[in-house]
């Protein structure tokens, strides 16, 4: 059963869709070979001059900025220290002006960044480029876009003129919402509730549908008004979009803040007890095995104006779940792009899964990734579902269970004993058979048999008579079947823990607040 049939009484939906994406222009002829070289020769520049000459063009472009900033009659600002809240400033000012479309303001502010430079190299006693870590001028646009909503396009005046363009998904989601007429209500950048959930998915799906370097190149060319030149010196070829950082986000939709309330602040205690370690893998994805060297971190703070935040880390990705008023929000940051596969056709014709790379034509494998991701996190929640029937199945767990043998339909039912609930025993055997490494293959006798023993429920001692102690684990895993903890798959010797048994361990677990070292 997944998170949505689970919660169905309690939420109006589920809402996915991008959340805060960055996207990175630069233009990679700058960098290859001798490009640059010849850029500067078309341009009829000597190495020497190289100086004047960039100083000539960052005024020609500062002064065609000052000309769009004059024409719009925005507010504009000067920022001597660089990290102040532009994103406060912008909204400062839309509220104040009531814009509802165009551009709000135009920030300037001198912040560090790699530049190109002309240096002497003293090895081959030539003047030769040298990309350098140094500060320059940066203007910050910020929008109230027709589409796209509320944005930011960053722009450095000094060669190579980087460019930042900041989106946010769910802005644009808002956006489209009022031409459709839409009603909804929103809360900062979430939608808490919406007219016709169903066409506000497919209007957020269109999002990374987009021709996204076509759009990304008109604010390119309305801001850097030095483009032009460059693509006709390198025919055609100006900026790369690359995405540098994205955030998808998947919107459950209380019906609530008390529906929230009941079921949130076991979300966070099952967070931090149960989901740590090798079950991270499983949320991104990835299988556990001897090669794996992503290390996994999971951490639970709070804010004091937002509440809880709990956070998963694996290979510089986040997985996120925090609440926003009546919407639970599970959200997948992706910043290494190539801890993920995408198919692509390789020279042969075929197609073969390749790490995945930045490019914006790669947005809607982001989007598939990323959902994926979150619906992994919020379908292991409905373990944490509070209902009274659980509540008699755990009291079940502690009394006598009978099995009937199918072999012999006349003999006695076998009789296993109860569990102990608040045993340590009891409690690293749960938390062995919820290991990360089994939810998708489920474990063998030999695989509980080492993990156990890791865990101290047996004694590293016992390790020499392997098969007493398999004996032990067989005993042990008739007993959780009878007890309908565990299942065996059918046509191998794997078994795997049931839903029932994880909604069990879970209560279990988060009463009992064992530190365990594979928790």
């Amino acid at each position: 059963m997944n998170f949505a049939e689970t919660f169905k009484d309690s939420i109006h939906g589920i809402l996915h869709g991008f959340d805060r994406i960055i996207i990175k222009g630069h233009i990679p002829h700058f960098y290859y070979g001798n490009n640059f070289y010849y850029f500067l020769d078309q341009e009829g520049i000597k190495l020497k001059c190289f100086k004047d000459y960039v100083i000539r063009v960052t005024d020609s472009i500062k002064k065609d900025l000052e000309s769009i900033i004059t024409e719009s009659g925005c507010y504009k600002e000067y920022l001597r220290k660089s990290d102040v809240s532009k994103e406060g400033i912008a909204k400062r000012v839309m509220e104040e002006k009531g814009i509802k479309e165009g551009l709000i303001c135009a920030l300037s502010a001198v912040e560090p960044c790699y530049a190109l430079s002309i240096e002497y190299n003293k090895d081959t006693q030539k003047l030769e480029k040298n990309s350098q870590y140094r500060k320059c001028l940066h203007y910050y646009f910020y929008y109230m876009d027709r589409d796209f909503g509320f944005m930011h396009v960053k722009l450095q005046t000094w060669f190579p003129f980087n460019m930042q363009v900041y989106i946010n998904g769910k802005s644009y989601l808002m956006q489209q919402l009022e031409k459709s007429g839409i009603k909804y209500e929103s809360y900062d950048n979430s939608i808490t509730w919406v007219e016709d959930i169903d066409r506000a998915q497919e209007i957020s799906d269109k999002f990374h549908q987009k021709k996204w370097d076509a759009v990304l190149d008109i604010f390119a060319k309305r801001l850097n008004s030095y483009t032009p030149r460059i693509e006709s010196i390198f025919g055609g070829h100006g900026y790369k979009w690359t995405i540098q950082e994205s955030e998808y986000a998947s919107d459950v939709l209380f019906g609530s803040l008390g529906k929230l309330q009941k079921y949130f602040p076991y979300f966070i205690e099952y967070a931090s007890l149960c989901q740590m370690g090798t079950n991270i893998y499983t949320f991104f994805g990835r299988k556990l095995h001897g090669h794996c060297k992503g290390e996994t971190v999971s951490d639970r703070k709070y804010f004091w104006n937002q509440g809880f935040r709990v956070k998963f880390a694996l290979d510089k990705n986040f997985i996120k779940m925090y609440d926003k008023t009546n919407v639970l929000r599970v959200e997948t940051t992706i910043n290494n792009a190539n801890a993920f596969k995408i198919r692509n056709p390789n020279k042969e014709g075929t197609k073969k899964w390749v790490p995945m790379r930045k490019a914006t034509s790669n947005l809607y494998r982001y989007a598939e990734v990323a959902k994926a991701c979150n619906l992994r996190y919020l379908n292991s929640l409905t373990s944490v579902n509070r209902n009274n029937e659980l509540d008699r199945k755990i009291e079940k767990l502690c009394n006598r269970a009978e099995v009937k043998l199918l072999a012999n339909k006349n003999s006695e039912p076998r009789k296993y004993a109860g569990f102990n609930l608040l045993s340590d025993f009891t409690c690293k055997v749960f938390n062995a058979i919820l290991h990360g490494s089994f939810k998708i293959r489920g474990f063998k006798n030999k695989e509980l048999r080492f993990l156990l023993v890791e865990l101290g429920a047996y004694s590293r001692g016992e390790l020499g008579n392997i098969k007493k102690l398999s004996g032990k684990i067989s005993r042990l895993i008739a007993k959780l079947r009878a007890h309908k903890i565990v299942t065996k798959l059918p046509h191998t010797f794997r078994y795997r823990v049931t839903k029932t048994g994880e909604e069990i361990i879970a209560r279990v677990l988060m009463f009992k607040k064992l530190d365990l070292k594979f928790c």
